[in-house]
């Protein structure tokens, strides 16, 4: 079995570029920042067994303690915020506002996590015979796989380890090759703040092997991954036939401004929705459906915003936009560019590049075309760069059938003054997410994430509450006490 890179790289067992056992800058590519040991299928073996053997002794502590271990991890990082965003920045590129806002989202995340541990909740049902007595008790499956990706290293993580290890999960953390230095130091401060190291091991690099001894071992009872679609595919394939899945895959996002909206707030949603981080979130808008009779002013207005962008390296006072995480993605984009043009697309604005850079960083300037061809893979399929295309159409209905047409349902967004309208879209709208005046990127720790269709696998989405049903199991107990 071979983990092979996949057209759109998110995903966690992608390799690693430039080489093994490194990562590297993507602004500065010659630069190491860290490097580390790949596990090989031993080390897999050695890291299941002592988290299954530890599992046990979490799952049977307090929730109090849970909760204190999991704050103190929430402490953790925001006390270390601005070593984590520099390493966030020089791992994968994105600005250091944008990885330091991260971080906040990861700490928030464990802290949700704390207030879960006392929230595994049973139900109580009314008797069917006399003297019985029916409830429910949820319990930790045992040990999870929590396989993440590089373009949020560390909130990504969080958002599937901090609910797992609140009610009393072991997690063994296989985090992206790419960030492989962001993953080691959550490990670290999770360490620090009290969680025994057993309960969490890491495991870093691809070496199919070990990724195979990983999602083959039955004793891993559920399997938590982002990522491309043809990874997905793979942990489906190669997974045990009693794992639970949950899959959280790729996008293929269209934002809607109707001729009623507010055309300069819209552009400037649609612009940090499209090319904020690069344009690399599942999230990100990859085209927006643009009302016919304001379809010239938006465009415009867009143009200048893009216009705007300053692309160089994250940790450079006054950049917008940082490069792409890796050389795959650089040469993906680049041909995807080259290939729009060449079938007749307009690359009607592009983004300035700061002088000064490093002439081999992977530098992708952001993008607005227009006359895209149909079905060109620029609107047809995941972008996961900074590229955004315009499409006028008709009316409202038209663009929602462009919507629901796609075999992909993360998310979509509508930009309309007509509150009631908004409504009728989000109720039509074939995705898991639907954003109502507001970019498609973002999203907060306590309501749900996750997709419909192709965009997800498994029925388990992600965040708050509803996320104790991925890593809990529940029992139904007859009680039987005796009839008078």
């Amino acid at each position: 079995m071979h983990f092979a890179p996949s057209a759109s790289p998110v995903g966690g067992l992608a390799p690693p570029d430039p080489a093994d056992g490194r990562s590297v800058d993507p602004a500065a590519p010659g630069r190491v920042v860290h490097t580390f040991r790949p596990a090989t299928a031993a080390d897999v073996h050695t890291a299941i067994d002592e988290a299954e053997a530890a599992a046990r002794e979490w799952a049977a502590s307090t929730p109090l303690r849970r909760a204190t271990v999991l704050a103190g991890i929430a402490d953790g990082l925001e006390r270390r915020r601005d070593e984590l965003a520099a390493l966030i920045t020089s791992e994968e590129g994105k600005p250091a506002g944008a990885a330091r806002g991260e971080v906040g989202k990861s700490a928030e995340q464990f802290r949700l996590a704390a207030q879960l541990a006392y929230l595994v909740e049973g139900t109580t049902y009314p008797g069917e015979a006399p003297g019985t007595f029916a409830f429910t008790l949820r319990g930790p499956l045992g040990v999870i796989a929590a396989i993440t990706p590089w373009n949020f290293p560390l909130s990504l993580a969080a958002r599937k380890i901090a609910p797992a290890l609140a009610v009393g999960n072991a997690v063994v953390f296989k985090p992206s090759p790419v960030t492989a230095g962001t993953g080691a130091l959550l490990v670290e401060i999770a360490v620090e703040a009290g969680l025994p190291a057993p309960v969490l091991p890491v495991l870093q690099g691809h070496d199919s092997e070990a990724m195979a001894a990983l999602l083959g071992d039955e004793r891993i009872r559920g399997i938590s991954f982002t990522g491309s679609d043809g990874v997905g595919a793979l942990i489906r394939a190669h997974a045990h036939r009693q794992a639970r899945l949950q899959l959280e895959l790729g996008g293929r996002n269209a934002a809607v401004v109707c001729a009623d909206a507010d055309l300069e707030k819209a552009a400037a949603d649609i612009v940090a929705g499209a090319f904020g981080l690069t344009g690399q979130a599942c999230t990100s808008t990859d085209r927006v459906l643009v009302a016919k009779p304001v379809a010239a002013e938006f465009t415009a207005l867009l143009t200048a915003k893009v216009r705007a962008l300053r692309v160089g390296p994250g940790d450079r006072d006054g950049v917008t936009t940082g490069p792409v995480a890796t050389a795959a993605q650089f040469e993906r984009l680049t041909a995807l560019k080259d290939h729009a043009l060449a079938a007749g697309a307009g690359a009607v604005a592009e983004a300035e590049l700061l002088d000064g850079r490093d002439p081999d960083g992977y530098w992708v300037a952001p993008t607005l075309f227009t006359e895209v061809p149909e079905n060109h893979p620029l609107v047809a399929d995941e972008v996961f760069g900074p590229f955004c295309s315009v499409v006028p159409v008709g009316d409202v209905e038209e663009a929602l059938a462009i919507v629901n047409a796609s075999s992909h349902g993360l998310v979509t967004g509508v930009h309309t003054a007509d509150l009631a309208g908004a409504h009728r879209f989000a109720a039509a709208a074939r995705c898991g997410i639907v954003k109502v005046n507001a970019p498609t990127t973002g999203n907060g720790v306590a309501p749900p994430f996750g997709g419909w269709k192709a965009s997800s696998g498994g029925a388990f989405p992600e965040g708050g509450r509803q996320a104790l049903d991925f890593v809990t199991d529940t029992k139904t107990v007859y009680l039987t006490h005796g009839a008078k």
